[in-house]
């Protein structure tokens, strides 16, 4: 067939995924130890139901001693890598290595001033080699699932994964709905399976054409460019990875930007080594931070522009020579759940008496409301310990004195000391002024007096990254913020959204800008060796977001202080793992 001029490293690539799909390597199919039967992979529900008893799967121990300290002492990391698996890590020509995963192993090691030795493994024997101690970390498109939980730790999401829908540029489709009735190419069983389900919800008939290859697919959805074979499907159904490969040969194919099926896949170590996750996650902030991760995407996935990779904000508390290697034998909260004993929930104020115009009673009730929830589906009583907001919150974790915070964002500072949970809101910073002023952004503020409120910080460096000219005094307290506003000494206040609401209710002659700036997740967190407690709060979330608990709370609580013209700004980036996992016997999960 004619195809547009391709390099060799298009075609090397192509190669060896289409090698791949005939041969039924997809990450999905990942092979797990078989100490008994695993759980059947499934989409994550909202009440996941255990095995019966006598099907209950027997699990590996957490580790007692953490790869980190032998890394330290060999001055070597030994990472398992697929040499099959392109853009991630596969073999080139010349024998040597390359690949996404391959480039940000290397760019750690660098940091760490160590070697990095690259083990072939295959999806067969990536995991007992891992649990074996013949390497340290498994690298290569390994999905983030909920049934790998139970052997495998995983880092920070480093690709977003799953299926995505390929169409053509000129077609008008924006989505699955768009296909009804219309013929729509796979490869892969499980993509089959897919196409299945999401059509049964959207309640439509689609005209699903199974492939064998990629090239089938390919000139299927592209004909030959001359019009001599055209296109005979409408759209294809495949890994994200692979559909960016075939749109970024062919300029008149589009990869839709919303999957069809979202994942995402990490670094792997084994199950409890959370030193070396936490040495892995301080590893992935620096390159990101440097802007080597984003390099390195862009060159080997194919141009494309690089996936959000959320950088922590804060000092650097420990390096990889000093972040903490021992493994505490410090109980799991499990233990306190299993044995009917309250879980003991910081991150709140429950002041009786708030500041005038202080949000936390907001963000407390949503709080309450979301572990509250949480801990009814966990059959788990609750201990709130009230003012518990902020550094408080991070010391008593770090001090066993309690085994969740509420509210929190991710800091580099903590890193180490405490594991973040998935976000589960956001906030922002909003700008009001006297409706006298006309102001319509953050950009107005050139020569203006106006004031930086709460967080102080992000709020003056918002005014004066986006002024040349900043005049800004700074408010302690929203009162007294408001005050100064009332009497006109400044023209605008910068500042936490919620408190800004309170004040335009508080005020019909002040008008709040309809920019939101600067969203910040909010995140729980437990502590850091406390690897199952981390997953079954994270489980929970992700249930909670899928079955619209969480939009739910997120509108109760939030939406009556956001202006009737408003939307409630939608949650969109928290990972849902699929699969439903029974390994931590709590609540069925």
């Amino acid at each position: 067939m004619a195809r547009p001029a391709q390099s060799t490293r298009y075609i090397v690539a192509l190669g060896i995924l289409l090698i791949s799909a005939l041969a039924g390597c997809t990450q999905d199919q990942e092979s797990v130890p078989v100490t008994a039967e695993a759980p059947a992979l499934a989409q994550a529900t909202r009440t996941p139901l255990p095995l019966p008893a006598e099907e209950t799967p027997t699990y590996p121990q957490q580790v007692t001693q953490s790869a980190l300290q032998a890394i330290r002492e060999r001055g070597e990391l030994r990472a398992g890598v697929l040499y099959n698996d392109p853009p991630f890590t596969s073999l080139a020509d010349n024998g040597d290595l390359q690949g996404y995963e391959i480039d940000i192993l290397r760019r750690i090691a660098e940091l760490w001033n160590i070697d990095v030795t690259f083990v072939q493994v295959t999806r067969q024997t990536r995991i007992p080699m891992l649990e074996s101690g013949e390497v340290d970390l498994l690298a290569g498109s390994i999905p983030h699932r909920r049934d790998l939980g139970a052997y495998l730790e995983f880092s920070d999401p480093i690709f977003r994964s799953g299926y995505g829908l390929l169409v053509r540029a000129d077609s008008a489709i924006d989505g699955l709905e768009d296909l009804a009735a219309r013929p729509v190419g796979f490869i892969s069983d499980e993509a089959n399976a897919l196409l299945s389900e999401q059509a049964a919800v959207l309640g439509i008939g689609l005209d699903a054409r199974p492939y064998t290859s990629l090239d089938e697919a390919e000139l299927a959805l592209a004909g030959d460019g001359d019009a001599s074979i055209p296109p005979i499907i409408d759209a294809l159904v495949a890994r994200r990875e692979t559909l960016m490969l075939l749109a970024s040969a062919h300029r008149d194919l589009e990869l839709l930007a919303a999957p069809l099926s979202p994942a995402s896949s990490a670094f792997a170590f084994r199950r409890g080594d959370t030193p070396l996750r936490d040495a892995l996650n301080l590893g992935l902030q620096q390159v990101a931070a440097e802007g080597k991760l984003s390099d390195a995407f862009q060159y080997n996935l194919y141009g494309y522009p690089a996936d959000i990779f959320p950088i922590y904000p804060g000092q650097v508390k420990y390096t990889f020579e000093t972040l903490p290697a021992d493994i505490t034998g410090r109980e799991s909260a499990l233990a306190r759940i299993r044995r009917g004993e309250p879980l003991r929930i910081a991150g709140l104020d429950l002041s009786q008496e708030p500041a005038l115009f202080d949000s936390q009673p907001i963000i407390d009730g949503y709080n309450r409301a979301v572990i509250n929830e949480m801990a009814r589906r966990w059959g788990s009583p609750v201990t709130e310990l009230p003012d518990s907001t902020g550094q408080k919150a991070y010391e008593m974790l770090v001090s066993g004195q309690a085994d969740v915070a509420v509210g929190l964002t991710r800091e580099l500072t903590y890193l180490g000391d405490v594991a973040f949970s998935e976000p589960y809101y956001q906030i922002g910073l909003r700008v009001i002024h006297q409706n006298e002023v006309a102001l319509f952004g953050i950009g107005d503020l050139e020569f203006k007096p106006s004031m930086a409120a709460p967080p102080l910080d992000i709020s003056e460096s918002l005014i004066r990254d986006n002024n040349v000219f900043p005049s800004i005094k700074t408010a302690e307290t929203f009162e007294e913020a408001y005050r100064q506003l009332s009497l006109f000494t400044v023209w605008a206040v910068v500042g936490d959204e919620y408190a800004l609401y309170l004040m335009g209710q508080a005020d019909e002659n002040l008008e709040l800008i309809g920019q939101r700036y600067r969203p910040r997740n909010r995140v729980m967190a437990v502590p850091s060796t406390d690897a199952d407690l981390l997953a079954l709060v994270n489980y929970t979330l992700q249930d909670m977001a899928l079955d619209g608990t969480i939009d739910r709370l997120r509108d109760q609580y939030f939406r009556p202080y956001v202006p009737e013209d408003e939307e409630l700004a939608p949650l969109d980036s928290m990972q849902i793992w699929p699969g439903i996992s029974t390994y931590l016997g709590v609540g069925g999960y």
